[in-house]
This record gives C-alpha cells, structure tokens and sequence, in this order.
C-alpha cells in the first residue's frame, strides 16, 4: 500500500467539505478518498467495524496502521505538508490532544447540524 487512505462519510456534508479540500491540496496523489459506505477496502476487512465508521473518521496509513478521530485528523494533516502542518505535531502532545479527542467526538457528534 503506498497510499493513505482516508474513509469518510459520504452523507455527511463537512466530511465531503473536508475531503474536498483534501483533495484539492494533495498534489502528490498520497490519499485515497473512500467513503465507507461503498468501500471495497472494507469488504476485504471484516475487522473493521462499519458502525465504528458512523463515528468518525478513519485513516489507514501507507504503513497499514489504522488511526481514528482526531488522531487520523491530525495524521491526514501532517501529511499534507501544508504549511501549517507543523500545528499537526504539536496538537498530538499532552496536554493538547487530551482536549482534541473529546473536542472531536463532540463536532462529530453533531456534524450533520452544520
């Protein structure tokens, strides 16, 4: 796998927003867009939970390693090398991704009101 590949929600207009602009800025094709309702990936993976994927965004790495939340957030981020990806770095240090993870499950929780 040499790509990252990002799952999201494909009824859900701030992920579609997001993934828009991920695209947009990822000139060097490291990510694979899926949305995970129609994803062969997963089919392949019975592991990964499909509810899971209701919840919040999943990223799997060009390593296989899979992150979630703001953790995946914060890996899509860093990768794109824009050039406030450094902010990426220091957002995964204590204190401050104890804040981002419940920060994010609660945007995530109520996504589809924005």
């Amino acid at each position: 796998m040499d790509k990252t590949i990002v799952f999201y929600d494909q009824s859900c207009r701030m992920c579609i927003g997001v993934t828009g602009w991920l695209a947009r800025i990822d000139g060097k094709r490291q990510f694979q867009l899926e949305p995970y309702q129609n994803s062969e990936y997963l089919k392949e993976h019975p592991e990964l939970s499909g509810s899971d994927f209701e919840k919040q965004i999943h990223v799997v790495t060009a390593h296989g390693l899979l992150v979630k939340g703001a953790d995946a957030i914060f890996e899509i981020w860093r990768k794109t090398e824009h050039w406030s990806s450094f902010m990426a770095y220091l957002l995964r240090l204590p204190p401050f991704i104890w804040l981002a993870r419940p920060a994010y499950k609660l945007v995530a929780q109520f996504r589809n009101q924005f």
